[in-house]
Order: structure tokens, then C-alpha cells, then sequence
């Protein structure tokens, strides 16, 4: 009896620790893969593959690299070279997009913080089902009590609310990158020819 059992013991605890033995063995391949290529391409090409990743928000792959966008176009477009600092930080960066299966929404929602206040109010249904859905069973509720005290139409509160969200968002809403070095270049990021 202590033998089946011994068996049945060993056949559910060993799959679980091979699975992730494996998975970890995979992890680690596609890190090793993922170094190689970083290696193996210049920090122009790679920040170019950042930029095509993020499909063209500079302001987003700014925030990541910690740079000012008129100092990614004059490394993109060739006028200055990456300084040796620099460089580590975009390969480090795109070390991190290729590991991630090359999803570049993964590496704003880890290194952009303003990204991540974005995906929480834009996946905010998905993330919390229950108070989304509260919200919007109350609201309707303050809907029809307000139709029925003031006999307005509920188009009318419904525009009401979203009039207020809009003016709270614009008043959330975090404004543009300052740019000091649109005329000049940043020493400590870039260098001259």
C-alpha cells in the first residue's frame, strides 16, 4: 500500500517540476537568443527597430529611454552618434523587446509610466469586471432617479456624465515633453560626427 502510494505521489509532484524545468530551459534560450541579436546589430538599427515597434510614438519611446525626441530623430536620422552610456541603455531596452516576443506594448507598460496609467483606465473593464460593472448599474440608477425628479430626458444626463469625464481627462491628461536640445544636442546622450 505504502508503494501505490509512494507511486502516486512521485507521478503528481515530478510532471509540474519537469514542465518547469523545461520552461526555465526555454527562458533561458530565448534570452541567450534574444543577447545575440541585441550584439549583433548597431544601436542606430536597434533604436529604428524601437521606433517601428512603438510605430512611431516618439514621446512614448522617449519616456523608455529617458531622452528628449529631438534626440532620437538625430540618432535615427544619422546626425549624431550614440554616446557609449547610451548605447547600453537602448540595448538594454531592446534586449527587452526581443525577449518579450517583440511586443512593444509590454515594454511601455513596464518602462513608461505614463503608459501604465493609460492601460489601466483603457483595460480598466477587463482588469475589474466587478466595479466596472457597479459603476455602470449605479450611473444608470442616478439616470432614471434624475429623469424622474427633473423629467429630463436621460440623453441629456447621459451627456451630462460624459461631459464631466471628458473635462476630467483633459484635466488628468499629462501634458507634452519639454524639449531642450531641439537646436543644440544632449552631451550625455549623443555626439557630434
Amino acid at each position: 500500500m505504502k508503494i501505490k502510494y509512494l507511486l502516486l505521489v512521485v507521478t503528481l509532484i515530478v510532471p509540474p517540476f519537469l514542465f518547469l524545468s523545461c520552461s526555465a530551459s526555454d527562458e533561458a534560450e530565448n534570452r541567450i537568443e534574444a543577447a545575440k541579436i541585441v550584439e549583433s546589430r548597431s544601436s542606430e538599427d536597434l533604436l529604428n527597430d524601437l521606433y517601428l515597434a512603438s510605430d512611431g510614438n516618439i514621446e512614448s519611446l522617449s519616456r523608455i529611454l529617458q531622452v528628449t525626441p529631438s534626440s532620437i530623430n538625430r540618432l535615427r536620422n544619422g546626425k549624431t552618434v550614440a554616446t557609449a552610456k547610451f548605447e547600453e541603455k537602448v540595448k538594454t531596452v531592446a534586449i527587452y523587446y526581443y525577449q518579450n516576443d517583440r511586443r512593444f506594448s509590454l515594454v511601455q507598460s513596464a518602462l513608461d509610466e505614463e503608459y501604465g496609467w493609460y492601460d489601466s483606465i483603457l483595460n480598466f473593464p477587463s482588469h475589474h469586471p466587478w466595479i466596472f460593472w457597479i459603476v455602470n448599474i449605479v450611473l444608470f440608477l442616478l439616470l432614471v432617479i434624475i429623469k424622474y425628479i427633473y423629467m429630463l430626458y436621460p440623453f441629456i444626463a447621459e451627456m451630462f456624465i460624459f461631459l464631466i469625464a471628458w473635462i476630467v481627462s483633459l484635466i488628468c491628461t499629462p501634458g507634452p515633453i519639454s524639449d531642450n536640445f531641439t537646436n543644440s544636442i544632449n552631451p550625455t546622450i549623443e555626439q557630434i560626427l
